[in-house]
């Protein structure tokens, strides 16, 4: 991992990591997401269900109201996310941009293996010393699992705010998307997060981005 951070810490790496404002009746709120193309962003399902009145995407570093954004074109839950039946499972969700992000935007390919080795880092912009920053997390492996279509991760630093971020993994100098960061678990096992694996939904995913935007190479 250490490789990858060289030549003065490239954090622009992962500025696929962005930040989603979300305006609902009860006020606005910040969720994490990450572009998997010029005008797809991928997020968690919950941090769109229920009475959204608009979302607006922001690729800065930093949270900041007045800063510029990306109008958001559509956007749509998996159809078999249910939150009564499972907190995590299928909670992964898509947003069309009406423009597109900078051509600086680095998109990395999705993992496609179902064996997942190497090294993880979680970038979230939950609220954290009273700011939402893009924070880059570093869990540690616990368990796959295929049924639920999930990773499970050792995680001590899951907050409000970072849902729908992006889980990167860390292969001989080269980085894949793994997973899209859904919620957190405390109980008798640990601290672990569950993760939806994006490759799991590469067909909804490209149903209807196929014709427009093509989402970068498969591993």
């Amino acid at each position: 991992m250490n490789d990858v951070f060289a030549k003065d810490q490239q954090w622009e790496a992962f500025n696929s990591s962005v930040l989603l404002e979300v305006t609902r009746p009860t006020g606005v709120f910040t969720c994490s997401g990450v572009a998997i193309s010029p005008t797809v962003i991928l997020t968690a399902a919950h941090c769109l269900d229920g009475d959204v009145k608009q979302v607006k995407v922001f690729n800065t570093i930093t949270y900041d109201p007045k800063a510029a954004f990306y109008e958001v074109k559509s956007s749509k839950i998996h159809p078999e996310y249910n939150p009564k039946v499972s907190a995590y499972q299928n909670d992964i969700a898509k947003i069309t941009l009406s423009k597109k992000l900078p051509n600086s935007i680095v998109f990395h390919p999705i993992y496609t293996k179902d064996e997942v080795t190497g090294d993880f880092i979680r970038f979230g912009f939950g609220e954290r010393n009273k700011t939402n920053n893009r924070t880059v997390i570093t869990p540690k492996f616990r368990f796959v699992n295929h049924l639920h279509k999930v990773i499970e991760l050792d995680d001590h630093f899951s907050i409000s705010g970072d849902s729908g971020g992006p889980i990167f993994l860390l292969q001989k100098n080269k980085i894949y998307l793994l997973a899209i960061h859904s919620t957190f678990s405390r109980g008798p096992q640990g601290e672990y997060s569950f993760n939806p694996l994006v490759n799991k939904y590469l067909d909804w995913i490209n149903s209807e981005t196929r014709k427009k935007t093509p989402v970068p190479a498969r591993l």
